[in-house]
């Protein structure tokens, strides 16, 4: 495997573009509130209520979802409240902040597969929720850390949809990592330019590091409740669920008896979640505008 060549001399400063937000949308106020709401410890789920009701497109989309064969009820639900009642305040959170996370940026103008990146955001999502309840460790931030974990890979073929084709296909030519090639024609890799653009969001400080963060070595060999930690090792659970996407030029290996947070049977038992949950995470997708 050889080396990524040399940064060419036209990189673009995607710092600078991140700064600005030069290109990018703003977080969407409804998400803005929706987080506020889960932070809040006296909240309830009718408290998400307005938030989402306020919002035609995400109300339209949270009945959609609820009345669909992701949930496969046979009595149609009319109302928001009756969905939020229905399906509690975890779950209403999870769909309204994955629907507007994947509504939010334009589509891509380069042919990468965005509905696959959500299709592995939304089932890494899941399994950091569930790893962190088999290892008894608090889920707060998990959801949402794994749900944007790649948003990055996003900022890049937004902003610069030519040179991230180019990346793409040099990471497949060379199989290699995209995060090994990226910083040669972007100065940085998508869990950088995702750590940055959750700080200009204004996300929780622990959601900001673990996107930044969710390379670094999961197999670290001390047992953390670090969250970057669980969005690792569900980041690897995912691709050997085969819910990975298509920028990497090579697929993650690892054993995961070497991994800290979770025994041999619970990975296992993970992975076989992870890839009998494909049908409902493609309905899901499927009801989205």
């Amino acid at each position: 495997m050889r080396a990524p060549k040399e940064r060419p001399p036209d990189t673009p400063n995607v710092a600078d573009a991140l700064m600005g937000l030069e290109g990018l949308p703003a977080l969407p106020s409804v998400m803005t509130r929706i987080l506020a709401t889960v932070a809040d410890p006296d909240a309830s789920a009718l408290d998400l209520s307005p938030y989402i009701s306020a919002d035609q497109s995400l109300a339209a989309t949270l009945l959609r979802i609820v009345n669909s064969a992701y949930y496969g009820r046979y009595r149609r639900v009319a109302s928001i409240t009756s969905a939020i009642v229905m399906l509690g305040f975890q779950e209403v959170r999870n769909i309204a902040l994955a629907a507007t996370a994947f509504q939010v940026f334009p589509r891509s103008r380069s042919g990468y597969d965005r509905n696959q990146l959500w299709r592995h955001s939304l089932a890494t999502a899941m399994a950091a929720e569930r790893v962190a309840r088999m290892a008894d460790l608090s889920g707060e931030g998990c959801f949402e850390a794994g749900l944007l974990h790649d948003i990055g890979k996003v900022v890049f073929d937004l902003l610069y949809p030519e040179r991230f084709a180019q990346a793409v296909s040099e990471a497949h030519a060379r199989e290699m990592f995209i995060r090994e090639i990226e910083p040669v024609y972007f100065g940085m890799n998508h869990a950088a330019a995702g750590e940055r653009l959750a700080r200009h969001w204004d996300l929780p400080e622990t959601v900001a590091s673990a996107i930044g963060g969710h390379h670094a070595d999961r197999m670290a060999g001390a047992r953390s409740a670090a969250l970057p930690e669980i969005v690792a090792i569900a980041d690897f659970a995912v691709y050997q669920a085969n819910l990975g996407e298509n920028s990497n030029g090579r697929q993650p290996a690892g054993d995961p008896g070497d991994m800290p947070l979770l025994t041999v049977r619970q990975w296992d038992a993970l992975v076989q979640e992870l890839a009998d949950i494909r049908p409902r995470i493609d309905g899901f997708l499927g009801t989205l505008p």
